[in-house]
């Protein structure tokens, strides 16, 4: 456990809370989480997590695209890698989002172990937001599949396909809302930098914290946790702080740093990107 980890999200966190006050206001005020109408429903949800954007009890009112840009710090298993990444989101029906994410990357490998350029594994899911199922409750339950289009050999995937079904829920306060998920995972067997990997079945369990703030700022926290998806490795601890910045009416800035906690994630991730939805 790298306890230092820590002290990146917690200071995030902190500052975050300090700052946090009533939802902005104003003729046009941008929709939060947290926001909803005078019937109870939740209005239009801009706020999106980082981590667990595809399990998040949370819908997009008719489209999201996103461009990321992403730095890892890797761990002793992984290696650093530099990812530029596309994400993409729909409502074709009513309640129902599908979307995923794919990019092109670069790794750097540290003695002997191959790294290179190439693209990444691609992440699509199709899940279905049950809203207001108790008083400020949402709940979600989906499909995430893996498709193994990257290259195992740089360190961008695993040439493993494999299949998650999970479960959101988030509570909304006045100032705050409140999720998280609960996932079950096969992994197929796969290979990464030369190393063939015998795929196990894991399971995931996440929290997190959206506190919007009375500056077109968001605040999020997220803590994630899964067990080993092969054989002989760590299980996956991360914890993040971030932002997302209402800037630009329909156009949002999102920055986060995530501390991996164990060998199987990255010892820390930059990432910073622009997100257009409406």
């Amino acid at each position: 456990m790298r306890i230092s980890c820590l002290v990146p999200s917690l200071a995030i966190a902190a500052v975050g809370v300090s700052a946090a006050l009533a939802p902005a206001r104003g003729a046009e005020p941008t929709p939060t989480p947290s926001s909803t109408s005078k019937h109870g429903k939740p209005a239009a949800i801009s706020d999106r997590l980082f981590l667990s954007f595809a399990q998040d009890a949370a819908i997009v009112p008719s489209q999201w695209w996103e461009g990321q840009i992403q730095f890892d710090d890797g761990s002793s298993n992984l290696p650093d890698a530099f990812i530029a990444r596309g994400v993409v989101a729909f409502q074709p029906f009513k309640n129902i989002e599908i979307g995923g994410r794919v990019g092109l990357g670069n790794t750097s490998a540290s003695g002997n172990l191959p790294d290179g350029s190439g693209a990444t594994d691609l992440d699509a899911y199709a899940k279905y937001f049950f809203a207001n199922v108790a008083d400020h409750t949402d709940l979600t339950a989906g499909l995430l599949l893996t498709v193994p289009t990257g290259d195992d050999n740089s360190g961008l995937g695993y040439n493993s396909f494999s299949e998650q079904i999970f479960g959101g829920v988030a509570y909304r306060l006045d100032n705050l809302v409140i999720g998280g998920h609960f996932g079950l995972r096969l992994n197929g067997n796969g290979d990464f930098q030369g190393t063939s990997l015998s795929g196990k079945t894991s399971f995931e369990l996440a929290g997190n914290v959206v506190i919007p703030t009375a500056h077109k700022l968001s605040v999020v926290a997220e803590a994630k946790i899964e067990t080993e998806r092969f054989d002989n490795q760590d299980s996956i601890v991360q914890l993040l702080g971030g932002v997302n910045w209402h800037a630009f009416g329909r156009g949002m800035l999102r920055g986060a740093i995530a501390a991996g906690l164990t060998d199987a994630a990255p010892n820390f991730t930059f990432l910073a990107s622009y997100a257009y939805t409406f």
